[in-house]
């Protein structure tokens, strides 16, 4: 076979008697395993009418070996070999309960049995490979016939640990019944009503077992409640026979074990609700069996029988059915019922999953995940908008030149600190003190003037020299004026932000020139710039604080008083100005035009908002939602 290890025919096993045990008497063979396998694969092949059948053995860090296969002479068809790895490989990840042996994924006709017996010494894994005849069944008559085919090695082994079962259920009588009721189970799976295929099942039990009344009770919450019972279609679920039979039931689903009443004298079960519903019915024997699926016992069948007890090929018998029908019949009490009770049995047994103590690990990890998601999502945080701050005095003076003239002192420097009334720039008042003194001159003389042709009586001439003395003595005034502010002082303390002049001494400026810029150190605004992405949150009267960069570590609060309605580009992208105050005490170390970052209270948001909305309002942009 292309792809897996292939053994000789050594493997293959001796040839077949004359007459071939059926898969029910294998249970019981009392034959070595040379014998046991080949009869083994000949009876799951014919109850699956199997077109091939392959045995593969996994050992070691060795590849898969095919370790034999039925028929013989199977012949070889295309597909077969990768098929049979990725079964095999899949059903080593299947759940080692019966129902799970089916290995997930199967495709086509083809199915994977984990066997929890191996032929292989020392194997670590041994799965059957059937490709399957038509005619079989669905997907759910394959899990019931991959389970008995399973449980059949499983018992062979424990026959030959353990005292056998009694002759009789190796008989041929025995296998016929075990072959129909392998068909009563295929039969369950072909059934689409729960109530019908349960009365059915009953119903062929009373028969099949010769019993009285056979009955059954479906797990529900902390109780069993009937649900069928056989040659019955309508019962009284109140009478007090229904309570005790469902409290009977309770006690075999409580044990999950087999009970069967009377007791065996070496018996240590609890019967005390059996005694308690055989001797008020006036049954002879009872026997209970628990159907189980991969969630637990779903079911207990109760058969009550007057004439004889229970033998232990019987009880075998209806424990392989039980195990091959659990399923089916588990599969239509989910289906047929309504949506509301589906969803309520759903999230039942989630809840049950949820709290029960499996998969602890991930348990503590996803209420880990979940408190953590709640956390973010419920506990509120405050959310803060983070802008850049730049300090700026709330005065700024520009200095010009108060008339034309030449630079004769400069006492101050960029960055220099003056206090009000400090002689920043004094200009050169050399000519002014000269303009000054003919000033004066002809203002006098104009005033002799006047006072000679006022004592001749010459009033023309007298209001023409008035005029000239007034004229002469407003060049006086402004003669005087420049001279009085050729020393440039600071109106208000300050700091020097612009002008160098100290290099250009004696030059010339003249009038209107700006010479200095003043910046006010007695009162500050601060100047925020929010990002257009932002300023919907900002608004007047928001709070906040703030640290500049040279000392980071001490923070201000702050206050926003207005936002300039037009945004404003700075380093290519648009801003909002906003302008704030402080509460706090100016620092003797701040300057005007010292940047830091600020923030800005907007609220409590939620943690997951926070961290989500930039991303979300990106998405959003990009894709118009």
């Amino acid at each position: 076979m292309s792809g897996v290890e292939l053994a000789g025919d050594r493997h293959r096993g001796p040839a077949r008697s004359q007459r071939s045990p059926g898969l029910a008497e294998l249970g019981t063979f009392d034959g070595d395993a040379e014998l046991f396998w080949p009869a083994y694969l000949e009876a799951v092949g014919t109850a699956l009418a199997a077109r091939r059948m392959l045995v593969l053995a996994l050992v070691g860090d060795q590849p898969w070996q095919a370790w034999s296969q039925w028929p013989a002479a199977a012949q070889e068809v295309a597909g077969d070999a990768a098929q049979a790895l990725g079964l095999a490989s899949r059903a080593l990840q299947a759940s080692p309960l019966w129902e799970d042996r089916l290995a997930p994924g199967a495709t086509g006709d083809a199915l994977a049995i984990r066997l929890p017996t191996s032929p292989v010494p020392q194997a670590d894994a041994t799965v059957l490979v059937v490709w399957v005849g038509p005619g079989v069944g669905g997907r759910t008559a394959l899990l019931a016939l991959a389970a008995l085919a399973a449980d059949v090695t499983e018992r062979w082994a424990h026959s030959r640990q353990t005292p056998a079962v009694p002759q009789a259920a190796a008989s041929p009588e025995m296998a016929e019944r075990l072959y129909e009721i392998l068909q009563l189970s295929i039969g369950l799976a072909d059934e689409t009503r729960f109530m019908r295929a349960a009365l059915s099942l009953c119903n062929d039990l009373a028969v099949r077992f010769r019993s009285d009344r056979v009955s059954l009770g479906w797990v529900q919450g902390p109780y069993v409640r009937l649900v069928a019972m056989s040659h019955v279609e309508n019962f009284d679920r109140r009478a007090s026979a229904s309570r005790e039979l469902e409290d009977a039931m309770e006690e075999c689903w409580k044990q999950d074990a087999e009970l069967a009443w009377p007791a065996p004298d070496d018996g240590t079960q609890v019967l005390r609700a059996h005694e308690i519903y055989a001797r008020g019915q006036g049954s002879g024997h009872l026997l209970s069996v628990p159907l189980r699926t991969s969630g637990g016992v779903v079911a207990v069948l109760m058969l009550d029988r007057r004439a004889a007890a229970f033998a232990a090929e019987e009880t075998f018998e209806l424990r392989l059915l039980c195990e091959s029908a659990a399923r089916p019949l588990s599969q239509l009490r989910e289906t047929d019922r309504w949506f509301g009770a589906r969803l309520a049995s759903r999230l039942s047994r989630w809840r049950t999953e949820l709290i029960g103590p499996r998969h602890v690990a991930w348990k503590l990890a996803g209420a880990g995940v979940a408190t953590l998601v709640a956390i973010l999502a419920f506990v509120p945080w405050t959310y803060w908008i983070d802008t850049t701050l730049t300090l700026r005095g709330k005065d700024v003076l520009f200095v010009p030149a108060p008339f034309d003239g030449f630079l004769r002192e400069v006492n101050v420097e960029v960055g220099d600190v003056v206090q009000p009334g400090a002689v920043m720039v004094t200009l050169d008042t050399r000519e002014l003190v000269l303009e000054e003194s003919m000033a004066v001159a002809d203002e006098l003389r104009m005033r002799r003037e006047v006072e000679k042709s006022q004592a001749v009586r010459q009033f023309g001439d007298m209001q023409i020299s008035l005029a000239r003395q007034q004229q002469s003595a407003s060049k006086l005034e402004l003669i005087r004026h420049q001279l009085k502010h050729a020393q440039i002082k600071a109106p208000f303390a300050g700091v020097v932000v612009e002008g160098e002049l100290k290099k250009n001494l004696g030059a010339p400026v003249r009038k209107g020139d700006m010479l200095l810029k003043l910046a006010s150190t007695g009162q500050m605004v601060l100047e925020l710039e929010v990002d257009q992405a932002d300023v919907h949150e900002v608004a007047p009267g928001m709070q906040g604080e703030f640290a500049l960069v040279g000392r980071p570590d001490q923070r201000y609060p702050i206050v926003v008083e207005r936002i300039d309605p037009v945004a404003t580009q700075r380093e290519g992208r648009n801003v909002f100005v906003a302008r704030a105050r402080t509460d706090a005490a100016l620092q003797a170390w701040w300057r005007p035009g010292m940047g830091g970052a600020a923030r800005l209270d907007a609220g409590p948001r939620s943690l997951l908002w926070i961290m989500t909305h930039r991303t979300v309002r990106f998405i959003r942009q990009a894709l118009w939602i």
